[in-house]
């Protein structure tokens, strides 16, 4: 059985990562590619963001990998799984893994990059509404050893993340593990983003309405029966110095002599127009009010049993 796509939904978020904003445009110049997560930056490493975002993105993904601890014959889906990486990561571990995106391009990249590796198979779909089955990949009750979710609960929305949660449970084997990265809301007023981001402008950019508050998510795993393994505040290492980052590079990017440096550094940056860097700077003052006000998270959840 295949997964049944929402178009509506797959064109909403697509417009985040598919090159036509400037943000978009501004990270892949700066290294996004393998990975479309923030990064993880330990702060004696922040040299090496002269070599681009991607060594911290893999930095995050591997903590988080690391959480789910994938062992020889699991089964897991990967979901949510973008390009692929992780995916391809967590089968190196002698697992059988399933990764699903619902952007077509994505999953289509994926393929291309990592299709052939062994344990690894890749669809495109909902990861909030998935069949039994797909592929010959089995996703009933109790079929799953393990679930990995990275930096993509935001985009489901309320109803969207109660449906992932109220579906790890169901097809996670007692005893299996969920591992939740997300950005989530301090208190439970999550309606609040709008006094920060008053103008929409990151929630247009990453094509999402609301953070999850963290309360919610914690009440709502534990009403399904999950068990609280790991609660992990990444919010320095992560959202704190990526904004910190982007500012810097936002306010080079607004003069000349900045701009020449940055061309320099990362010869892709002149895809970037000139007349783009102050919207690009208005976007990191934004990010940094939101940020303010937010979370930055890693929830592991076992289901008890096994």
């Amino acid at each position: 059985m295949e997964i049944q796509l929402s178009h509506t939904k797959e064109s909403w978020i697509a417009r985040a990562y598919d090159g036509s904003a400037s943000s978009f445009v501004a990270l892949e110049a700066f290294g996004w590619g393998e990975l479309l997560n923030l990064g993880y930056y330990p702060l004696l490493h922040t040299p090496l963001v002269l070599g681009g975002l991607g060594h911290f993105q893999r930095r995050l993904a591997r903590e988080s990998l690391a959480l789910l601890d994938a062992q020889p014959g699991e089964r897991i889906l990967d979901a949510a799984c973008g390009r692929g990486w992780t995916t391809a990561e967590i089968a190196t571990r002698g697992a059988s893994v399933l990764g699903v995106d619902l952007l077509s391009d994505a999953i289509e990249e994926a393929r291309r990059r990592f299709g052939s590796r062994p344990g690894v198979q890749f669809t495109a779909g909902d990861t909030t509404a998935l069949p039994g089955e797909t592929q010959g990949f089995a996703l009933g009750d109790d079929s799953l050893d393990g679930i990995h979710c990275l930096e993509a609960g935001f985009h489901f929305g309320p109803d969207g993340r109660q449906a992932f949660l109220e579906q790890a449970w169901r097809m996670l084997r007692p005893g299996g593990r969920l591992v939740l990265v997300d950005f989530v809301w301090r208190n439970n007023r999550p309606e609040e983003i709008a006094d920060f981001d008053d103008k929409r402008i990151v929630r247009d950019t990453w094509r999402f309405d609301e953070f999850e508050p963290l309360e919610r998510y914690r009440t709502r795993a534990r009403q399904l029966g999950f068990h609280q393994r790991k609660l992990l505040d990444w919010s320095r290492p992560v959202t704190g110095r990526f904004v910190k980052l982007g500012f810097l590079l936002a306010y080079l990017g607004n003069s000349t002599q900045g701009r020449w440096l940055l061309k320099q550094l990362f010869p892709a940056v002149s895809g970037v127009r000139d007349e783009e860097w102050p919207d690009l700077l208005a976007l990191m003052h934004a990010h940094e009010r939101v940020q303010k006000q937010s979370s930055y998270i890693a929830l592991v959840l076992d289901k008890p049993g096994g």
